[in-house]
C-alpha cells in the first residue's frame, strides 16, 4: 500500500534544530529527574529530547514512532551554548516503512558532542 508522505522521503532528506539550554533549563531538568546537585554541563538526555523533537515534528514528522536510537557522546555541552541537532535519512524500507537516520548534534564552534544513529516506523 502506497503512503504518499512516506514515498516523498529520499535519502539524505535533512532537518536540523538549534537550541539552547540555560542554567534555569538545566536545574529544572535536575529537579524533575530528582538529581540533587549541579549538573554543570548540558545533559545527554536534552541532547536526545532534540533528536526526538527533530524525528516526531520534522522529519519523518507526525506519525513517526521511535524503534531504536544509538548516540556516541564525544563532549559536552555547555549551558547557553547554540547547539545544534541534525538527522539525514541514511536507508528507506517501503515494504515495513522503516526509516533509518544519522543523527549529529555540535557545539556553537561546530565541534562535535554526539553522533549516531535512530530507528523508526513510519505511520501515516
Amino acid at each position: 500500500m502506497s503512503q504518499p508522505r512516506f514515498d516523498a522521503l529520499k535519502i539524505d532528506d535533512q532537518a536540523r534544530v538549534t537550541r539552547r539550554y540555560s542554567d534555569e533549563d538545566i536545574q529544572e531538568w535536575c529537579r524533575l529527574a530528582e538529581f540533587d546537585g549541579d549538573w554543570g554541563t548540558v545533559p545527554e538526555p536534552l541532547i536526545a529530547a532534540l533528536f526526538s523533537y527533530l524525528l516526531g515534528e520534522q522529519l519523518p514528522g507526525h506519525g513517526t514512532n521511535y524503534l531504536k536510537q544509538s548516540m556516541r557522546f564525544h563532549d559536552q555541552g555547555r549551558p547557553g551554548e547554540a547547539l545544534t541537532a541534525s538527522v539525514a535519512v541514511s536507508r528507506l524500507r517501503g515494504d515495513k516503512a522503516l526509516v533509518n537516520l544519522h543523527t549529529r548534534c555540535v557545539g556553537e564552534d561546530g565541534r562535535l558532542l554526539c553522533d549516531g544513529e535512530a530507528l523508526v516506523l513510519f505511520q501515516c
